[in-house]
C-alpha cells in the first residue's frame, strides 16, 4: 500500500513538473480608471502704444468737419474691449486710443485646461494553485530518516491542503493564512 501511494504522488509530482499552465496568459483582470484633471491659468501681457506698429490705410479729405468736434475726438481717450472665447478659454483684447494713436494695449487669457489620464491596471484573478516537493523527516522514537515527496493544494478562500509519503510515514496536514 505504502509503495502504491509514493507511485501515485511521485507520478503527479512529474506530471506537475513538465505541464505547462496558460491560464495565466489568458484571465487578466484588466482595471481601466479615468482621471481628469482641470487646470486653470491667467496671465496679463501690457505694451505701451509707441511700440505697437501701424499701417495708415486712408485720409478722407473729401468732406468737411467741424473744427471743434474734429479736435474733442483728437482729445478724447477711447477704450475698445474685443473678447472672444475658444472652448472653455476665454481671451480679452483691451485697446486705449487718444490722440490718434494707441496708447497701451492689454492682453488677458483666462486658459483652463483639462488632462486625461488613463491607468491601465492588469493583475491576475485568484487562482487555485497546486505545490509539489521533496521532504526530509526524523522519526523522533527510534531517530531513522525518512525521505518523501508531497502534494500541497491551495484554494482561493479555504487555505492550504497538504498530503506527503516517506519512508518514515504518511502524513497530511491542513493550513490557514492568518
Amino acid at each position: 500500500m505504502k509503495e502504491i501511494v509514493i507511485t501515485i504522488l511521485v507520478a503527479i509530482v512529474i506530471i506537475l513538473f513538465f505541464r505547462t499552465s496558460t491560464y495565466i496568459k489568458n484571465n487578466p483582470i484588466v482595471i481601466t480608471q479615468y482621471d481628469t484633471v482641470y487646470q486653470e491659468k491667467t496671465f496679463t501681457k501690457y505694451r505701451k502704444g509707441d511700440s505697437i506698429p501701424f499701417l495708415v490705410l486712408a485720409v478722407d479729405t473729401t468732406t468737411i468737419h467741424d473744427t471743434i468736434k474734429i479736435v474733442g475726438d483728437y482729445l478724447t481717450t477711447k477704450v475698445y474691449t474685443d473678447t472672444f472665447t475658444l472652448d472653455s478659454s476665454h481671451f480679452t483684447i483691451i485697446d486705449t486710443i487718444s490722440e490718434n494713436s494707441i496708447k497701451g494695449r492689454q492682453f488677458k487669457a483666462d486658459l483652463h485646461e483639462k488632462t486625461i489620464f488613463v491607468t491601465n491596471n492588469i493583475s491576475q484573478k485568484a487562482k487555485n494553485e497546486l505545490y509539489y516537493g521533496f521532504l526530509v523527516d526524523l522519526r523522533a522514537f527510534d531517530n531513522k530518516v525518512g525521505l518523501g515527496v508531497g502534494v500541497g493544494f491551495k484554494t482561493v478562500k479555504n487555505g492550504l491542503f497538504s498530503l506527503s509519503a516517506s519512508t518514515n510515514g504518511y502524513t497530511l496536514g491542513y493550513y490557514k493564512k492568518f
